[in-house]
C-alpha cells in the first residue's frame, strides 16, 4: 500500500506540475478482513460423543447442542442465538439441555430450540433450521432366569431356560437383545427367551443387553449360576 500511495503522489506531482490537475485525493486504506462465514451446523454432545445428523438426544443424560461454523478461525468473532419458533433461549457458541427439560412432551416443547442464528459485526446472519428426537431409552427387568446364585442340576445335554423382560417408554417395536453367556455374545433378535444346552459342571456368568432402533441401551449386571452334573462328569 505503501508503494501506492508514493506511485499516486508522484503522478499527482507529475499531473499538477503540467497543469492538468490543481488537487489529488490520496487512496484510502483497504479496508481489513471480516468474518465470512459459509456455513453452520449444529451437533449434539453426549456421552462424551460428538454426532451430527441425525440429531437424538437420549431423555435419561444432560447433553449440550453445539454450534459448528466454517470457516472456524472466525467461530469467537460472531454471536450465536438459539431459538425455539421465534422465541430466544439462549446465546453462545452452545446449548445446554439437562434432562429437567426433557421430562415431558410439555418442557421438550418449551426447552429444545429448533433454529440457530449466527450474526457477525457487520449483521450479516446465517441461519441452520433442525429437529432434535429425544429418545427414551429401554429398560431391561433385572428379574431374570436363571436368578443370580441359582443351582441348577443336569448335565452337557440339558438345556437351561434363559428368560428376561424388556420394555420401551417410546413404545418401539423393535428392540434387539443379547444374551452374554460365559463372555461370549450370542444375539437373540426380539426374543425375550431362549434354551442353551452343553454347560459344564461349575460357575456360569451371564447378563442380557437391549437396544432400540435408535442406538439406545440397557443391560442388567453380570449375573452367575452354578450346574452340578447329576449325572457324573465324564
Amino acid at each position: 500500500m505503501k508503494k501506492n500511495k508514493r506511485s499516486v503522489l508522484e503522478l499527482c506531482l507529475t499531473l499538477m506540475a503540467g497543469g492538468l490537475f490543481s488537487a489529488c485525493l490520496d487512496i484510502p486504506e483497504a479496508p481489513g478482513d471480516t468474518p465470512k462465514i459459509t456455513s453452520v451446523q449444529v451437533l449434539v454432545k453426549q456421552f462424551d460423543e460428538t454426532k451430527g445428523e441425525p440429531l437424538k438426544i437420549n431423555s435419561d443424560e444432560d447433553a449440550e447442542l453445539i454450534a459448528e461454523v466454517n470457516p472456524d478461525n472466525f467461530k469467537n468473532d460472531i454471536k450465536y442465538f438459539w431459538y425455539k419458533g421465534n422465541d430466544i433461549l439462549g446465546k453462545g457458541m452452545t446449548y445446554p439441555i439437562n434432562t429437567d427439560d426433557m421430562a415431558s412432551s410439555e418442557k421438550i416443547k418449551e426447552n429444545i430450540p429448533d433454529k440457530l442464528v449466527i450474526e457477525d459485526s457487520e449483521k450479516n446472519q446465517l441461519k441452520t433450521t433442525f429437529q432434535i428426537t429425544i429418545n427414551v431409552p429401554p429398560l431391561i427387568s433385572t428379574k431374570t432366569k436363571p436368578a443370580n446364585g441359582d443351582t441348577l442340576y443336569g448335565n452337557t445335554h440339558t438345556p437351561i431356560l434363559f428368560s428376561w423382560q424388556s420394555s420401551d417408554r417410546d413404545e418401539d417395536k423393535h428392540l434387539s437383545h443379547v444374551l452374554e453367556i460365559d463372555g461370549t455374545r450370542y444375539n437373540v433378535g426380539e426374543l425375550q427367551q431362549i434354551s442353551q444346552s452343553g454347560f459344564a459342571q461349575g460357575k456360569h456368568t451371564y447378563r442380557i443387553l437391549v437396544e432400540d432402533s435408535l442406538g439406545d441401551k440397557d443391560s442388567i449386571p453380570e449375573k452367575e449360576f452354578f450346574v452340578i452334573d447329576t449325572l457324573g462328569a465324564k
